[in-house]
């Protein structure tokens, strides 16, 4: 571990996409939210090394591993030699889990090495954004933006992150399948889909209605309207194609534990499920180990 002596910090979250997943690279409005599990990033003065132990990582920045080139376009950004500074990571966050492990790092990294330079906000978010860029090709921004954030709110690529008030915040069980998935593969399929299969589309745009119904659910305190969303956004995204065995069977189980709603979040193909289970959160984790999946519960609006 790095000594404390000339150490800088950084803090990203992780972060749920509540309804609006794959809509948002269209243009159209999804409902987020940053979760309290953070990557934190510690700087120090060193030659380039990059370690996650909670991850298994260990790489040097500019090496031919994603986040070594990652970190070093970030800094390439920042204005900093990639050999001038090691990192070392303490990550609450799943990695390939959907839940924005790679936009929590870099903004963790960025905002570390901002307080050593001085760099602006905007300089931090042109950074991030370089390196989620290696990541995930073409990303929307909706995970650097709630990374940075850490509360609930909207995004779309026109009008950026929004914060939204939760008026009664809530219990999310969320769940890890174990699979791994790739979030740019992933998108270009539903984008080439969408162009094979015109009336596709209307899933896409179903998808950012579900996002603004929830926006209205969140306002008014309506958990339970909410849920029932997340049910019929599961259904518009297996129905383009980003669901997979692992995933429908985890939905199903959560309700069959009494949750509300259940639906994948992030770009499907594996990653993780996330359910609205109110007082039965605890019997959905336990049916969710016991099929060999993990899971935690963490409240939206915790912030």
């Amino acid at each position: 571990m790095i000594a404390a002596s000339d150490t800088t910090t950084g803090i990203g979250h992780g972060k749920v996409i509540l309804l609006g997943e794959h809509a948002v690279v269209f243009g159209l409005p999804a409902l987020a939210a940053g979760l309290a599990a953070t990557v934190r990033a510690h700087a120090s003065p060193g030659a380039g090394t990059l370690s996650a132990p909670a991850w298994q990582l260990e790489a040097q920045v500019g090496d031919e591993s994603l986040p070594g080139q990652a970190v070093a376009r970030l800094l390439e950004r920042l204005h900093v030699e990639p050999a001038s500074l090691d990192f070392w990571l303490e990550a609450e966050v799943p990695a390939r889990a959907g839940l924005g492990s790679s936009a929590a790092m870099a903004v963790a990294i960025a905002r570390a090495v901002a307080a050593r330079t001085g760099a602006g906000e905007s300089e931090v978010q042109a950074a991030v954004a370089a390196a989620e860029s290696v990541f995930h090709r073409a990303p929307s921004g909706i995970d650097a933006a709630a990374a940075s954030r850490g509360c609930a709110g909207r995004f779309d690529k026109a009008g950026g992150w929004r914060d939204l008030p939760v008026a009664s915040p809530f219990e999310l069980c969320v769940g890890i399948s174990g699979k791994g998935h790739d979030t740019g593969a992933l998108v270009a399929r539903v984008q080439a889909l969408c162009e094979g299969t015109p009336v596709a589309r209307k899933l896409i745009d179903a998808m950012g209605d579900l996002a603004l119904a929830g926006m209205s659910a969140l306002a008014a305190g309506d958990i339970l309207a909410l849920a029932r969303l997340f049910d019929m956004a599961h259904g518009l995204l297996a129905g383009v194609g980003v669901s997979c065995r692992e995933l429908d069977d985890m939905a199903h189980t959560a309700r069959e534990a009494g949750a509300m709603g259940a639906k994948l979040t992030g770009a499907g193909g594996g990653g993780a499920v996330i359910a609205i289970a109110g007082e039965h959160g605890e019997e959905v984790l336990r049916r969710w180990r016991a099929k060999g999946s993990y899971g935690f519960i963490t409240t939206i609006g915790h912030a």
